[in-house]
């Protein structure tokens, strides 16, 4: 009986370890799959975005600037630029204080454009320049921007906010820095701003157009120091698409870059930019408060800056 049994195991002896080495080959290529599987996919994690932190012994790296021009995918359609344009959209029981010009300093529309008003917002656009002028000249960077600041908080923290959430505490504390020595006053002063004022904060449509025009012409700051700028005014937001904010949908194939300002009391609505489609450039200053025994509100003065928005790209639209 055990000489049958060692027969029978001779005999499927080799079967046996064949089968075995190949039942752990096959498990181990099932285990490498399995493992390729986990590592490689179709969709993988997003980096998550960096955080700005003041004086850290591992510097933060700023972003890196991207130009302000139109994706290369688009073919604007604009014709030629009006030499005027007409003002059948701004609504009478309103104070208008505007200024309208096109790329080579034509004026296209103007209303009381150096009348002195309250710009609400507007005024942050002159303000940040400023601050960036004297980091600028202190030798600073864009990368110390992310790494240096004021109120606990950093530079690029406190200029965004000004700028893209007209955060005043940001505001406030940005435009104390700037008082420093009297930059604020001198500075405006040297780029011809001497009727943009912080006691009251008072300005002219003429003064935020200049202000307007030597960032676009980048004549005052560094190249990355005036795109960093121009790029917050190009930032998204939720109320993107409100008052001169109507040309990003009705002209999609061009970019606005601007500051909006707003207030209920007094009433003031206002917005300030600067156009691009293609090669052509328009300057905007905007700005409407209830003349004295109107009945106009917020809202009428809003419904009619949009109006005109979309009055002017119609002018400026054509068919491919």
């Amino acid at each position: 009986m055990r000489a049958v049994t060692r027969c029978i195991v001779k005999k499927y002896e080799r079967r046996i370890i064949f089968l075995a080495f190949t039942l752990v080959f096959l498990l181990n290529a099932c285990q490498g799959a399995s493992e390729t599987d986990i590592t490689i996919t179709d969709n993988p994690e997003p980096t998550q975005k960096a955080t700005s932190v003041i004086p850290t012994s591992k510097p933060h790296e700023a972003p890196v600037a991207t130009a302000a021009t139109i994706p290369p995918h688009s073919e604007p359609t604009i014709a030629a630029a009006p030499k005027t344009l007409s003002d059948e959209a701004l609504i009478e029981g309103v104070d208008w204080f505007l200024l309208i010009e096109d790329q080579s300093g034509e004026v296209l529309l103007t209303k009381n454009e150096n009348e002195s008003f309250q710009p609400a917002s507007m005024i942050k656009i002159p303000t940040a320049m400023v601050v960036l002028k004297i980091l600028e000249e202190q030798g600073k960077t864009i990368n110390d921007l992310y790494n240096y600041g004021i109120s606990d908080r950093n530079f690029a923290d406190l200029i965004e906010a000004m700028v893209v959430r007209s955060e005043e505490n940001a505001t406030d504390a940005l435009e104390f820095f700037a008082r420093g020595d009297d930059h604020l006053r001198k500075t405006l002063d040297e780029w011809g701003l001497q009727q943009t004022t912080f006691e009251p904060r008072r300005s002219t449509a003429g003064n935020l157009m200049t202000s307007l025009r030597l960032l676009k012409d980048g004549s005052v700051l560094g190249p990355e120091y005036n795109q960093f700028l121009l790029d917050l005014m190009g930032k998204y937001t939720e109320n993107d698409e409100t008052l001169l904010g109507k040309f990003n949908n009705a002209l999609p194939e061009c970019q606005f870059l601007n500051k909006r300002g707003t207030l209920l009391n007094p009433t003031i609505v206002a917005d300030m930019g600067i156009l691009i489609c293609g090669e052509q450039t328009w300057f905007f200053v905007v700005a409407g408060t209830p003349a004295a025994d109107s009945n106009v509100t917020f809202e009428d003065i809003q419904a009619s800056i949009e109006a005109f928005a979309l009055s002017f790209s119609e002018s400026i639209t054509s068919l491919p």
